[in-house]
């Protein structure tokens, strides 16, 4: 198992105090987070960042991340390409090999005119061509970020067409890129109706990991994202599924991302170390 941190995980801290406590906590891999990147970037400059990242032996694994909008408003659309572009030139300085991203959707899904099987398969249809039109806008950001090595790896449940496996497969099928993969996170998986046969979809074409648990509570109450704790402090069977994942083929790295509010409390430093105390707990052969 190989785990990073996400910079989602000390969302408080700038991004001097991020680099430096992950390096103080012995992780050697993080995810960037593009806001921060963002932030940092308007009083320093991208070679700055580099040096950052350099100085504190670390190696960005991946980016959060990119919304992809293929249902907005023309000019939306052009700036959500430029914004794109924008993400992929910090990536490249920083030897960060691929961007999350998610998608919006329309402002209606379809629904049946009626709910007699003609009236359902028309509904069924109508859902596959908002999807065509989502992994068009999808395969035209792939193909900007292909000339420059860079691959796409698709959030299921941060994207609002693409609830579960099944559906997010769908969408790299329908997108056809080769730099555009599945990302694997527990907590996304936990809250949706994919089953764990459904990961045979996407086999080998999983390209990155999120890593979390989840709190023990009613699943009709359960948040995605608030819910979340410190890998090994939840209640998720991560054991059976990580070897699931590992059985799809993939063995690369699992960033820990949790939107903790009472953790976002504390130091980077306490944060990070906790986080990698709790994921040992888990697995301790973890490379970190």
């Amino acid at each position: 198992m190989k785990i990073a941190l996400h910079q989602i995980t000390t969302l408080n801290a700038p991004m001097e105090e991020d680099l430096k406590a992950y390096t103080e906590a012995g992780f050697s891999a993080f995810e960037l987070h593009l806001g921060k990147a963002k932030k940092y970037l308007e009083t320093h400059s991208l070679p700055q960042l580099r040096d950052l990242v350099n100085a504190a032996g670390l190696q960005a694994v991946g980016a959060t991340g990119h919304v992809v909008n293929a249902f907005a408003a023309e000019d939306a659309q052009r700036q959500n390409g430029e914004e794109f572009i924008q993400a992929l030139e910090i990536m490249e300085a920083l030897h960060c090999p691929l961007i999350v991203f998610g998608g919006d959707g329309p402002a209606e899904l379809p629904t049946a005119p009626d709910q007699s099987e003609a009236g359902l398969a028309a509904r069924d249809r109508a859902y596959t061509e908002t999807l065509e039109r989502f992994a068009a806008r999808v395969a035209h950001l792939a193909d900007l970020a292909a000339p420059r090595g860079l691959s796409m790896a698709l959030e299921m449940n941060w994207c609002r067409l693409c609830r579960s496996v099944q559906t997010a497969a769908r969408v790299l099928d329908l997108a056809g890129r080769t730099n555009v993969g599945f990302l694997f996170d527990a907590a996304h998986f936990s809250v949706s109706p994919s089953r764990l046969s459904d990961l045979d979809l996407v086999k080998g074409r999983i390209i990155y990991g999120h890593l979390d648990d989840m709190r023990p509570c009613a699943p009709e109450l359960t948040n995605a994202n608030n819910d979340r704790v410190i890998p090994g402090e939840g209640t998720l069977p991560l054991h059976e599924w990580y070897q699931k994942i590992e059985s799809c083929g993939y063995t690369g790295w699992h960033a820990v991302e949790l939107f903790c509010h009472d953790l976002w409390q504390r130091p980077a430093l306490e944060i990070a170390q906790r986080v990698k105390q709790g994921c040992q707990r888990v697995w301790p052969a973890a490379q970190f």
